[in-house]
Parts: C-alpha cells; structure tokens; sequence
C-alpha cells in the first residue's frame, strides 16, 4: 500500500505550470517538522505535486508558510546528477515526491485582492475536498 499522509508548512508558493489542453500542474515543497519522543529534532523538506483545480485553488488561497494536510501517494524517479564531467559514466539519484490526493488547510487562506471579503469566502474550496483530475 502506497499512502502518505503528511502536516506542514509550505516552504514557498505553489507555482503552476500549464501542460496543455486543461492540463496545470503545481509544485511545492513541504517542510515537515521531525520529532523524537515530543522533541523537535529538524525538518523535513518535502516536494509535493497537485493537479488541476486543487493546484489553481492551492496557488489562489496558499502563501508560502501555510499550514496544510496532504494525503496522497509517494513517487519515486530515478533523474541525472547535474554537472557531470564529459566521458564520466552516468550517475542517477532517486527523487521522491508525494502526489497529492486531497489536501486540507488548517491555517487561513489568503484574500483574493478582488472583490469583498465575503466574495472571497464563498470562493474559497471545501477543506479537504478532492478535485478531479
């Protein structure tokens, strides 16, 4: 069973990248505080990918420093080591990330510039809420 359930904060903004057709991918890093017996002992950076309507509403309604929940699946893929030497064998590392089912937020979402207040809470998606992808 592959199922990742992760807490943190966003590192930075969720940048979108359209794919084509309907198709808009976002990324993230999520930082995730490591404990030992109640202790906080590092953390964590995590990156995360979400799809489509839950990326346009991560990147409207998310600020670097939000707190979220994700639930979501781990990815492994095997990708070239930058800057290796002419003639040299190549050498690959593994990048993990979890791509995200659904996600909650726990803390406040940030205001549309547009519109009033409460425009912009009727606009705001249902925590927890899955899109479609």
């Amino acid at each position: 069973m592959n199922n990742v359930h992760l807490i943190g904060n966003l590192a930075r903004a969720v940048e979108l990248r359209e794919l084509g057709g309907s198709k808009v991918v976002g990324k993230a890093i999520l930082a995730v505080s490591r404990m030992n017996r109640g202790t906080r002992t590092g953390t964590d950076w995590i990156p995360i990918t979400l799809w489509d309507r839950q990326a346009q509403a991560a990147a409207k309604y998310l600020d670097k420093g939000s707190r979220i929940a994700v639930q979501g699946r781990l990815h492994g893929d095997y990708v070239p080591v930058k800057g290796q030497a002419e003639g040299e064998a190549k050498r690959t590392q593994l990048r993990l990330e979890v791509i995200v089912d659904r996600i909650t937020y726990l803390s406040a979402v940030k205001r549309s510039g547009e519109g009033t207040a409460g425009e912009a809470a009727e606009a705001k998606p249902a925590q927890g809420g899955r899109s479609g992808r």
